[in-house]
């Protein structure tokens, strides 16, 4: 906290949040107890009135958050002071002076302040800023509190003294060389507004109107509103135009203020709408100030339509976007108009809003010191001679080592000192780039890059830390990370855990690439990612057991960190950015994650993403993208995280595991987990798997309910920035995001690309109408959520797809196609997914003059007879050129001779169309599949003479035994398409596993396509409507060998059970006694 004087004080507009940190550093003693206490004393006149401070406003942390218009104008003493618990003579305080100003009136003489409007000389012109104008230090403009006084100039004309014309009611306009009209004209007696009478302003001139507004108890605060009124001899209507966050585009005189950096979002709508509208269209006007008139000559942007889709939505629409690269584009540029033209059958008219670049503060210095460090150096940044003709606002620190785009928030102040602790650096010399943001009062911003520093990437720190949280009971704040983080100071806390995480998640990776066996077991790949190679070191239960005493220990922290994070504030956006950005770097490594972080994340991020959807209108989309951004990886983070263990996919973590001892009573309310309670927990305070099981499955739904607010909450705040044609991406290694604003007509057809093989493609028709604005929301994450009831679905190596609809309220629209159009998805799998070797069979060997077929059954029952798999079924042959016939039958022996024709399907396996590894691979629908337990195949060499052509429409047929001339290789598994229902089940009633050919049309439910393109690495689907899905994966075992002493046994009963092989086993990561 940087003292300032009374004479000098820290300027802050009423309608501005204000946000103070101090940094409380004892040098008496090691382990001193303090207290803070804030208090606010106005000193306006003198410094005797002490203001009472009341919720929200926290006043014994150390920092303060006053939220905007909280207190009056004037000059205030904001005073911290810091007493010892124990020793009351130890005592220490600091002082800041603030001045709250006026944040501005805009003065309005039309509706949202339109900068220029056409006009019919023969309607009547009404000038209202009393109506119009806004004040936003209040709720409500009061007009009562003005004095009003009216100018006039015809536009163009070279200005000299005295040329505009004060407008009075009953002063007869009579100098020809400053008259404006020639006709009367009135106003209200409060003179807040004023009509001039039809057929006063002459056609094919343009007229600059100007209200001066003057407070009546403070003529010293004046303001003053401009209308430039460009009169057609034609029928027109008043067109409103304005911005669609007024934010974004403050008054600044006779122009909005725009940022270079800011997306600009315009809306327009007529006031008094008459007859049928035909269109809309936006024009781009370029600035160049004419000094002789003082006026603005405006060209036309002619490139406009070389950049739609890119810089430009909504051209033709009533809301129109610009983003930020028009403004970056063009610098030089420093006067813009921006028009709408709405024209009919009968009319045209258009109006006009014009902007100014706000320029960013220039000519300072920044500086930092120590030049090198580590984790807990405290360094120091000092920025000084920055100036900005609007007041420098605050400063913004960040940090980056190898990638620009990938910088992290450390924090902000208003004050030009700062203090922080910066990440490890990168490469031999430990580099770390550090980046102030200087903001003026609107917003704009100007980087300045600060000499590298090094920060030696140690990790005895994190070591220091790790012991001090393994005494907990003992804990002192000697260790230097527990001291700041004991400070409860929002931006130390989160530069102390983006530090710390940062380091942890490298560790995490390293210890991944070690080389485990079985990884998909204990690791969830994250998106985008590729197998990971195994470490040429051979595994073994020293490096098994390593691997847990670094999960374990590192999972102990980033608990701590998050219960560090979970009693701060979130107040101002850099405040909520710093701590979703530190939140979503804890949350990075999910296999390190207990349930009281992944609850205490997901509670804490579901709160930010409330705020960020309150205060979307209040910040630019940059911003929001930011925090959104960060809020979703959070989201998912812990999704993932809660969900890991359920589906076999991460560790049972030692702190859960030690806390699955709560009684029943504790979770009686629980029914809907389907669990024997009793038996769980039968016995009391002992720690055990399925009592384990309980606390995860808990848990993981109480964080789906959060993880579905937060997304909804982020979604609203997106759409917010959206004009039709736009999106916004999320695209990290934790999940994939996309929201776009569009027409129902645009999603005919639509292929929907994200990452990868991941693809979604909607159809040509839906029930939608198709003038609606529609979001298209689709999301992808690396793990599906297990389902409520355990053991129905394998789903533990899928990715998980979602797409919905919203509606401009962000409620889902349910859309439904027919079975002739389905939508299709391609559901990528876990790319450390093990696929099994063939299995050999030496059937060369085996001669049976009973069969022409050699044959395998192949298992296929499911534990609920709803759900449904596809089978999958490859066959190598050692030699390639060879040709086989291949049967099947479901529940039941196949028989394929002269006599006898029993089969459900057959295929030839022709050489000409195998595949370039040498494989056949035969495909069974899960519709076809349904309810069946059990499939017979049976293969036969061709000879020499039989024909093989996938043209054939029967299959050659043979009463001779089975003769193989050449060994063959078998593998198979099972596919499946599911979709999560309402209490997060995974379902696939309406669902079909797809392949390449569609099928005749049929009543069946599932009239689907299908054909040939599910495989190890993903699994194609198609749905009739929209939701979550997820794809199924087994290894089927080995097919059993079947001959005809068993077939009676088949026909009348059920085989034995052999089951899908699970892919991954659950493992208890507890460290080796």
């Amino acid at each position: 906290m940087e003292s300032n004087s009374f004479g000098n004080p820290t300027k802050v507009r009423r309608n501005d949040e204000l946000y103070i940190s101090a940094y409380i550093e004892p040098f008496c003693m090691d382990s001193i107890e303090v207290v803070s206490q804030w208090t606010i004393t106005n000193c306006t006149t003198n410094c005797s009135s002490s203001i009472s401070l009341n919720h929200p406003i926290i006043t014994t942390f150390s920092e303060i958050h006053i939220p905007a218009k909280k207190l009056e104008y004037g000059i205030y003493e904001v005073k911290l002071t810091v007493s010892s618990v124990n020793i009351h003579i130890v005592t220490a305080s600091a002082v800041e002076y603030i001045e709250i100003i006026p944040t501005g009136i805009m003065a309005n003489l039309v509706s949202n302040g339109t900068s220029m409007i056409t006009h019919d000389p023969q309607q009547y012109l009404t000038l209202d800023p009393g109506r119009f104008s806004e004040d936003p230090d209040e709720k409500e403009f009061n007009s009562t509190k003005w004095n009003y006084t009216y100018y006039c100039r015809i536009h163009g004309v070279s200005v000299i003294a005295g040329s505009s014309v004060l407008m009075n009611d009953n002063d007869e306009i009579s100098s020809p060389n400053c008259s404006c009209f020639t006709d009367q004209f009135s106003s209200t007696e409060s003179r807040s507004s004023v009509t001039i009478m039809a057929n006063s302003l002459v056609a094919n001139r343009t007229y600059q109107f100007m209200v001066n507004m003057t407070h009546r108890a403070n003529p010293y605060l004046q303001v003053s509103g401009y209308l430039l009124v460009k009169v057609e001899n034609a029928r027109s209507q008043m067109i409103a135009v304005g911005c669609d966050l007024t934010t974004m585009c403050p008054r600044k005189g006779e122009f909005q203020y725009i940022n270079l950096s800011t997306q600009l979002a315009l809306f327009s709508s007529l006031m008094n709408q008459t007859g049928l509208l035909n269109n809309i269209t936006w024009n781009i006007y370029l600035g160049m100030m004419n000094s002789s008139s003082d006026t603005q000559k405006w060209s036309l942007f002619t490139e406009m339509n070389d950049y739609r889709g890119i810089w430009f939505f909504g051209a033709n629409r009533s809301h129109f976007t610009a983003t930020n690269q028009l403004f970056l584009t063009y610098r030089n540029i420093n006067f813009w108009r921006f028009e709408v033209v709405y024209m009919s059958m009968t009319e045209k008219s258009s109006s006009a809003l014009h902007f100014e670049i706000n320029q960013p503060p220039k000519s300072g210095v920044c500086s930092i010191t120590p030049s090198n460090g580590t984790i807990t150096t405290k360094f120091t940044v000092i920025c000084k001679d920055w100036t900005d003709q609007d007041g420098i606002k605050d400063y913004s620190f960040y940090a980056w080592t190898t990638h620009v785009e990938q910088r992290v928030i450390l924090g902000s102040t208003i004050s030009s000192v700062f203090e922080l602790r910066l990440p490890v650096g990168y490469g031999n010399a430990s580099l770390v780039n550090v980046i102030v943001q200087i903001r003026d009062q609107f917003n704009s911003m100007t980087e300045a890059n600060l000499p590298a520093v090094s920060v030696i990437p140690t990790r005895t720190s994190i070591y220091s830390l790790i012991k001090a949280i393994k005494i907990s009971s003992t804990m002192s704040s000697t260790d230097p990370l527990v001291e700041l983080l004991s400070k409860n100071n929002s931006v130390l806390t989160g530069q102390v855990t983006t530090t710390v995480s940062q380091v942890l998640n490298e560790m995490n990776t390293e210890i991944i690439r070690l080389g485990i066996q079985n990884i998909a077991s204990i690791f969830v790949s994250p998106l985008g990612s590729r197998e990971i190679p195994m470490s040429p070191h051979s595994w073994n239960t020293s490096t098994f057991n390593q691997y847990i005493q670094q999960l374990n220990d590192d999972a102990s922290v980033r608990e701590y960190l998050m219960k560090s994070m979970n009693d701060l504030t979130t107040t101002t956006w850099n405040n909520i950015l710093l701590q979703a950005s530190s939140i979503a770097l804890l949350t990075h490594a999910i296999n390190e994650l207990t349930r009281d972080t992944s609850m205490l994340a997901s509670s804490k991020c579901r709160d930010m993403a409330f705020t960020l959807k309150s205060m979307a209108r209040l910040v630019s989309s940059n911003d929001v993208e930011n925090i959104g951004n960060h809020l979703i990886q959070c989201a998912t983070n812990v999704l993932s995280a809660v969900n890991a263990p359920l589906q076999q996919r991460g560790a049972i973590l030692e702190l859960d595991l030690n806390r699955s001892s709560a009684t029943a009573n504790d979770y009686d309310d629980d029914m809907y987990l389907n669990l024997n309670l009793n038996g769980i927990f039968m016995k009391e305070n002992e720690p055990s798997y399925e009592r384990n099981f309980y606390h995860q499955k808990r848990t993981a739904n109480i964080i789906a309910k959060q993880v579905a607010e937060t997304l909804a909450a982020i979604a609203v705040a997106f759409n917010v920035h959206l004009t039709v044609g736009q999106n916004t991406t999320v695209n990290t290694t934790s999940v994939f995001t996309s929201l776009e604003k569009t027409l129902v007509s645009s999603l005919s057809n639509k292929r929907i690309s994200p990452l990868g093989s991941a693809q979604i493609h909607i159809p040509l028709s839906s029930n939608l109408t198709q003038s609606d604005t529609v979001s298209v929301w689709s999301m992808i994450q690396p793990l599906a959520v297990a389902s409520v009831t355990p053991g129905q679905v394998n789903t533990s190596l899928s990715t998980m797809i979602s797409l919905s609809i919203l509606d401009s309220h962000g409620k889902e629209i349910s859309i439904h196609t027919d079975n002739e159009q389905p939508i299709e998805f391609f559901i990528p799998r876990d790319p450390n997914l093990i696929i099994p070797s063939m299995a050999l069979y030496n059937v060369t060997l085996i001669h049976d003059a009973k069969h022409q077929f050699y044959f395998h059954l192949i298992n296929i029952t499911q534990s609920n007879v709803n759900l449904t798999v596809s089978l999958h079924i490859e066959m190598r042959p050692r030699n390639r050129s060879l040709n086989y016939l291949m049967i099947f039958r479901l529940d039941g022996q196949p028989q394929l001779n002269t006599l006898i024709n029993n089969i459900d399907d057959w295929s030839l396996l022709c050489s000409s169309n195998i595949s370039d590894d040498g494989i056949h691979k035969y495909f069974i629908n899960n519709n076809r599949t349904a309810k069946h337990r059990f499939v017979i195949i049976g293969f036969r060499e061709l000879n020499t003479t039989e024909i093989c052509s996938n043209k054939s429409s029967t299959p050659p047929i043979t009463d001779q035994p089975f003769n193989f001339s050449s060994d063959y290789e078998l593998r198979t598994f099972t596919s499946a398409c599911y979709y999560l229902d309402s209490n997060n089940n995974w379902q696939s009633d309406g669902l079909l596993v797809s392949m390449l050919f569609s099928l005749s049309l049929s009543t069946s439910i599932y009239r689907m396509q299908v054909g040939s393109m599910t495989d190890y690495y993903q699994t194609q689907c198609f749905s009739t409507h929209l939701s979550t899905f997820a794809s199924g994966y087994s290894h089927a075992p080995n097919p059993v060998l079947l001959f005809n002493d068993l077939f009676a046994h088949t026909q009348n009963s059920c085989p034995s059970v052999y089951p899908g092989e699970d892919i991954v086993n659950g493992m208890n990561l507890r460290k080796s006694k």
